[in-house]
């Protein structure tokens, strides 16, 4: 089915919400109890699923997501189904969920003429782009691939020299590239964990998991992911992280790391000046930011070698 999204604005009458009420004008709570007692109307009075109105909408939704939700949904709004016909309400359910968008769907009942659908939706936490930059799909925190749409959200790339340089997409399965999952991880950890304790912390824009399992590079020297801010001026600024979240060797803890990036905020407004620094280092974070405060020595910084 293809849309355009003036076509979806002029359906989709009310944009403030994403949990869906099916209505029709008619039935009486009557018709509904006399269903219940006879063999004559066994599915009851019927809803057109294809009168659909959307009520609450996720703060991260952008337009062109609820776009891609709306026609992805869209084939199983397009029936009738009775008010009593658990058979078909039950199906309405699971071809709601078999959608990639769709983690969960309940099917409740607003007697006498109502159905109401509650959609948790997966939440795309990262954007995957090939190794030539073009992008491929969109993932949430688990890793589930969903369709692409235009966003602000972190990206991971599949440099080859990290391995392929793209993967095999099929949306609402996980993905198979371990570079991907990592980099779900990270952005879940950062907006959890990091974020919300840094002052004006600067915006996540890239994870690098290229020497993901110290794949070209060994040593504690030698992260194996690196995360790229988002730097006042519009430039970037690359931070070593470390290991990845489900990493069996000890790592930094996230909070550390947030402490850290405060203290060079605080500092640096707006990573005003840095090209480069550590997150790992609670201590000597200031002998490692590239470049250096003046009168600091000069370290072998992991990124220089």
């Amino acid at each position: 089915m293809t849309s355009t999204p003036s076509r979806w604005t002029a359906r989709i009458l009310v944009l403030a919400g994403f949990a869906a009420t099916l209505w029709l004008c008619g039935p009486r709570a009557a018709e509904v109890l006399a269903a219940r007692f006879t063999r004559d109307e066994p599915r009851g009075p019927t809803v057109n699923l294809d009168r659909v109105g959307f009520v609450e909408r996720p703060d991260w939704m952008t337009d062109d997501m609820l776009v891609s939700v709306s026609e992805m949904i869209s084939p199983w709004l397009s029936d009738e189904v009775g008010i009593l016909d658990e058979v078909t309400a039950s199906r309405l359910r699971d071809g709601l969920m078999s959608t990639p968008w769709v983690e969960s769907a309940r099917v409740e009942r607003v007697f006498p003429d109502r159905f109401r659908l509650k959609l948790e939706l997966r939440r795309p936490s990262m954007a995957v782009h090939a190794g030539d930059d073009s992008p491929l799909c969109l993932v949430d925190d688990a890793g589930v691939m969903l369709p692409w749409s235009p966003t602000e959200l972190p990206i991971v790339r599949l440099y080859r020299d990290g391995g392929s340089p793209t993967m095999a997409i099929s949306f609402g399965e996980r993905a198979r590239e371990r570079r991907v999952i990592v980099a779900a991880m990270i952005a879940a950890e950062w907006r959890a964990e990091v974020e919300p304790l840094v002052s004006k912390c600067p915006a996540l824009v890239e994870v690098d998991a290229t020497n993901l399992g110290e794949r070209w590079m060994v040593g504690p020297q030698y992260p194996e992911i690196r995360v790229v801010l988002a730097r006042g001026d519009g430039e970037q600024v690359i931070f070593a992280y470390g290991r990845p979240p489900d990493s069996p060797l000890p790592r930094v803890p996230a909070r550390t790391k947030a402490l850290v990036l405060d203290n060079i905020v605080r500092k640096y407004q707006g990573l005003s000046g840095l090209v480069a620094g550590d997150l790992r280092l609670s201590r000597r974070w200031q002998d490692y930011l590239q470049p250096r405060p003046e009168n600091v020595p000069d370290p072998i910084a992991p990124w220089n070698k």
